[in-house]
């Protein structure tokens, strides 16, 4: 095993650059954001995809589910050329680079973010920076935000500082340094650039007035973005093989985290579909409980330790009614009013209807998340965040004693299926790692009182599971009680600590997957019907999970190789979508998304335990034994 990894694709990829209004591959954006919303930049330059001011507010941008409705801001060179993408060091900011047949020109674009007390209160702002590094070339400047997701377009009004734009809810202001000409609808110019020139805008939220382009500070909140991210970066403490792929990943995690509260997005988008021209098209601009304690694990395990501290503290002690209901899914500010409606006046992604915001699952029963909520808290817990008595009589015994009196209950399930209830063996996984977890916190805090009803609830969950989720006919763990379907979400239940990848019924449930569900290293869900039309493509953190269960049952080489596939569905910029289409390799589904990041880091994790293991047992035929 060499000290480096192949890179997660070939460097300097190149795309030609498509015609404006044609839909790029879900694959085909790099994303900046301030840690509170972001942007989707295309390899065309062309912005797809934004919400102000914070992840879950309507869109202005959103050309990627509606090209003609949808709104966009585009800088590209007019006529044919090719692009690259890539972000500047192990930051954020990112460069799209066009090569025509008589110039290369940079794109640099970033949110600012800083260190400073004022960081979450002053309007965002996106800048973008076109700088001519050879030739001459005519650039075209599209500029139509559509708010509101495309219903409002906004009352433009130009000065000589710039454009300011209206609606009854929103105004935005954007300033630059050449001149424009304003239309109806916004700007649709060009602009002459040569060697050595630079053009700059900035586009800024919340302002009623277009400042002078040279009070936004361009350059200096560049060097400032490119700081903050560098020094976050700088607290990454792995350094294996894998380090480029997992700090890349890190890096959109940390994007994904609203940083006001500490909660981690699911994803940055809406409605991109899970299969193209499907109806299986969801909101994940939101924090679910089990994604966001996923995620600060994968923070915490590569050495970014205040991510996971500053949630905890935000869920547990400035929302005093969490412990008595806690809901599997928040908005970015803790709110649970997030009712679910369709956009019926967008096309949706290459006509994938409907586009939808809100999400109705936030009002399911997914008793997993109590078993995420304690497992994070413990794992906080070892790294030192102890437990103190009002934690743990608000929050660690309410959820224990929630997961006692409602274990036994049918529910929803992680995969969130919409058309019944049942007892999934994954659920009662993590009911079982819940209790775990509690009994462990109490016993390190002085609990006893706890312990007996809680470790004989835990028994109880076990012996159940091994009767009714286990199915001799099938040989293996089946999704829920009386089924025979197999569920790639079983792959968990050696990595929450239900049982050891090693026990027979776990080696054939792992075996029964691979047959059933994968394709290759990519992994489906499920084969159910669950009452949704159309299909979808494999789902990438399953894939991970498979290759962490490989790991544990030291099958090294088919688990590296199972994972050096999996790299190779990330896009041009090391970014994972939610699933993948087998067949053509196509990313589906909202993107980037924090499960498939996080599932990444957890089998890095894995494979690199089980190559050392692998390094160090004796070789063949050494009899030494444990006195050698």
């Amino acid at each position: 095993m060499s000290g480096e990894g192949p890179s997660q694709k070939p460097a300097g990829r190149r795309f030609s650059v498509p015609s404006v209004g044609e839909y790029k591959p879900v694959s085909g954006y790099g994303v900046i954001g301030n840690t509170r919303t972001v942007a989707l930049v295309g390899y065309d330059g062309s912005i797809d995809w934004c919400c102000l001011p914070r992840f879950d507010s309507p869109s202005v941008f959103a050309a990627i589910l509606d090209s003609e409705k949808g709104g966009r801001w585009l800088i590209q060179p007019t006529g044919s050329s090719l692009s690259t993408q890539s972000y500047m060091d192990e930051t954020n900011i990112l460069r799209t680079e066009f090569r025509t047949t008589t110039a290369h020109i940079q794109l640099t674009d970033f949110m600012p973010c800083s260190h400073t007390t004022d960081a979450w209160s002053t309007p965002p702002e996106i800048h973008r920076i076109a700088s001519c590094l050879s030739g001459s070339a005519q650039m075209r400047f599209l500029f139509k935000p559509a708010f509101d997701y495309g219903i409002q377009t906004p009352v433009f009004s130009a000065s000589e500082r710039g454009l300011s734009m209206r609606t009854r809810k929103h105004e935005m202001v954007m300033s630059w340094s050449v001149p424009f000409e304003l239309s109806k609808d916004g700007v649709d110019s060009a602009f002459s650039i040569v060697q050595g020139q630079k053009a700059t805008f900035v586009l800024s939220y919340g302002e009623a007035a277009p400042r002078g382009i040279n009070d936004y500070h361009t350059e200096r909140q560049r060097a400032r973005t490119e700081l903050f991210w560098l020094d976050w970066a700088s607290q990454c403490r792995y350094r294996g093989r894998w380090r480029a792929q997992l700090l890349r990943s890190a890096l959109a995690l940390k994007l994904l985290v609203y940083s006001p509260t500490g909660a981690v997005v699911a994803a940055a988008t809406t409605s991109l579909p899970e299969a193209l021209g499907g109806n299986r098209n969801w909101d994940y601009r939101f924090s679910w409980i089990r994604d966001s304690a996923s995620s600060l694990w994968a923070f915490d395990v590569l050495g970014f330790k205040s991510e996971t501290e500053r949630y905890l503290h935000w869920l547990v002690d400035n929302n005093p009614a969490l412990d008595l209901d806690l809901r599997l899914m928040y908005d970015v500010d803790g709110g649970t009013n997030m009712p679910e409606r369709e956009l019926k006046h967008l096309k949706g992604y290459k006509g994938s209807k409907p586009a939808r915001v809100g999400n109705a699952a936030s009002s399911q029963l997914q008793l997993d998340a109590y078993g995420y909520m304690l497992d994070a808290l413990y794992f906080s817990h070892r790294r030192g965040a102890a437990v103190n008595e009002e934690m743990y009589y608000r929050f660690v015994k309410p959820l224990a004693n929630f997961i006692v009196e409602h274990w036994d209950e049918a529910g929803n399930g992680i995969w969130e299926i919409r058309n019944k209830r049942e007892h999934f063996v994954y659920t009662k996984g993590w009911c079982f790692a819940g209790l775990d977890r509690a009994v462990r916190i109490a016993r390190a805090t002085g609990h006893q009182e706890d312990v007996p009803e809680w470790t004989a609830t835990k028994q109880k969950i076990r012996t159940q599971v091994l009767r009714k989720g286990w199915s001799p006919k099938k040989g293996s763990f089946v999704m829920y009680y009386g089924s025979s379907d197999l569920d790639a979400a079983n792959l968990m239940l050696p990595i929450m600590g239900f049982m050891d990848a090693e026990d027979e019924k776990m080696r054939l449930t792992i075996e029964g997957i691979q047959r059933e569900l994968a394709k290759g290293a990519l992994v489906y869900r499920y084969r159910i019907d669950d009452g949704l039309k159309g299909d979808e493509g494999a789902f990438l953190l399953c894939g991970f999970w498979l290759v962490a269960c490989l790991a544990r049952l030291g099958k090294v080489e088919e688990a590296e190789k199972n994972f050096q596939e999996l790299l190779s569905h990330s896009n041009h910029l090391g970014l994972y979508s939610e699933e993948v289409e087998p067949g053509s390799g196509e990313a589906l589904g909202n993107f980037p998304q924090a499960f498939s990041h996080m599932g990444l880091i957890l089998a890095a994790k894995e494979l690199e335990a089980a190559i050392q293991k692998k390094q160090e047992e004796p070789p063949p035929g050494n009899d030494a034994g444990p006195h050698g």
